[in-house]
C-alpha cells in the first residue's frame, strides 16, 4: 500500500480511537448500527440457493396420474357432482424368482436426505408397488387371523355404508 493511500485509513483510524475514548458506549452502539447494515445488504443481496433434491415418482399426491407419471386432467364438473367411472386396475406384473418366504422387507423411510426433513411418506406410487408382501407377511396374517377369530365383531366391522367400498378395495388387494 502506498503511502498516499495509507494517509486517508490513519487519519480515519485515529479519529475513531479518539471517538471511542470520548463515548465509548455511541461507538459500539454506531458499530453494531453498521454491522447490522451491512449483514442484511450482503443477505438481500447474495440469496441463499435453495438445493432441491429431486427423487423420481414425486409428483404432487393430490393431483392423479397415469401409469406413464403423467398429470390427468379431471373433467369439468360442478362441486357436488360426481359421475361413476369404469375403472379396472391395471394386471400386475409378477416378480422374477419372488418368494413370500425369502422376500426381506423394504425399509420404509418417510424422509428425504438433509437436515430433518420429513416427507410423510407421500408420494406416487406404480400401481404394482401399492402393497408389497415380504418374508414377515405370513406372521401378521396368521396374527390376524387368530384376533378375528378371537374377538369377531369386537375386531373387524364395516358400516353399511362402506360396505361396496371395503369390497372393491378386497378386490383390488
Amino acid at each position: 500500500m502506498t503511502t498516499e493511500t495509507a494517509r486517508p485509513l490513519k487519519i480515519a483510524y485515529d479519529e475513531c480511537k479518539q471517538m471511542f475514548a470520548r463515548q465509548p458506549k455511541l461507538f459500539l452502539y454506531g458499530l453494531l448500527l453498521i454491522s447490522c447494515l451491512v449483514w442484511i445488504a450482503i443477505r438481500t443481496l447474495v440469496r441463499p440457493k435453495k438445493h432441491s433434491i429431486s427423487r423420481p415418482n414425486s409428483l404432487d399426491p393430490e393431483k392423479p396420474t397415469s401409469d406413464r407419471g403423467t398429470t390427468i386432467k379431471a373433467p369439468v364438473r360442478t362441486p357436488g357432482e360426481w359421475h361413476p367411472v369404469d375403472f379396472k386396475r391395471p394386471t400386475a406384473a409378477p416378480y422374477p424368482n419372488w418368494d413370500v418366504h425369502t422376500a426381506e422387507p423394504i425399509p420404509y423411510r418417510p424422509f428425504r436426505h438433509g437436515p430433518y426433513h420429513i416427507t410423510m411418506g407421500l408420494r406416487t406410487m406404480q400401481w404394482d408397488e401399492w402393497i408389497e408382501l415380504d418374508n414377515q407377511y405370513p406372521r401378521f396374517h396368521e396374527d390376524k387371523k387368530r384376533r378375528i377369530e378371537e374377538r369377531g365383531d369386537k375386531c373387524c366391522r364395516t358400516a353399511h355404508e362402506a360396505y361396496h367400498g371395503a369390497v372393491e378395495l378386497l378386490e383390488e388387494l
